[in-house]
């Protein structure tokens, strides 16, 4: 795993087997802010004094320091986050020493991905951390919450096709609370199609960095 510095002062990794980076290399930080904290978690309603949201794809972390970093004061967030191959602790102390503007969270990271079991990380943020491929996952088994956001940060659908399909994505919608909403940086026509056929509402704000679109979706209603 190779540690490559973006354009805003922030680092991306370059995974050498899918010839893929997990983040823009335009800027890793402000691609997460983008999308994840101002399309994400900014839009869940003000009245929701409990936001319970699932990650799909830990990856360095970064989602959910700022999630922490974001949080609105007065609301709890449960967060549940999906990882199919964790990074090491020593990796990722690398990949932030190269940041010029550091998460004000990042203390939090060691625990963060030591919590196989739903645990407090500060007073207003629980974490879990799951080992697991998303489609090996039985999600029934973990008596997960009704989701309120999903953060959905897997690899693009040219590199992992299998975790875009209509089944793997029925099975994050399954989890979700009515109105709940789904968030990736991902704008794929087929994609979109995969959701509309699930019953989700679309909406394609810009993307970061000159990304003509995102996509966040809202359950509107469950396909059985």
């Amino acid at each position: 795993m190779q540690i490559i510095a973006t354009s805003d002062g922030s680092n991306t990794l370059f995974h050498e087997s899918l010839d893929e980076t997990y983040h823009s290399v335009h800027g890793a930080l402000g691609e997460s802010l983008h999308v994840y904290i101002n399309n994400g978690l900014k839009r869940v309603p003000l009245d929701l004094k409990t936001i319970n949201i699932l990650e799909i794809g830990f990856g360095t972390g970064l989602n959910a320091l700022l999630s922490m970093d974001h949080q609105a004061p007065g609301t709890q967030i449960k967060y549940y986050s999906i990882e199919a191959f964790p990074l090491s602790e020593d990796l990722l102390n690398n990949y932030y020493q190269g940041f010029s503007e550091k998460p004000k969270s990042l203390a939090a990271l060691p625990k963060l991905i030591r919590s196989q079991n739903l645990q407090s990380i500060n007073e207003n943020f629980d974490f879990k951390l799951i080992e697991s491929k998303l489609e090996d996952l039985q999600l029934q088994e973990h008596s997960f919450p009704p989701f309120d956001l999903v953060y959905y940060d897997a690899f693009a659908p040219s590199k992992q096709a299998e975790m875009w399909t209509v089944e793997i994505l029925k099975k994050v919608s399954d989890t979700m609370a009515e109105n709940g909403l789904f968030v990736t940086y991902c704008s794929q026509g087929q994609f979109k199609r995969n959701l509309k056929e699930l019953g989700f509402d679309i909406v394609n704000p810009p993307g970061p960095f000159g990304k003509r679109e995102i996509t966040v979706a809202k359950k509107i209603k469950a396909i059985v």
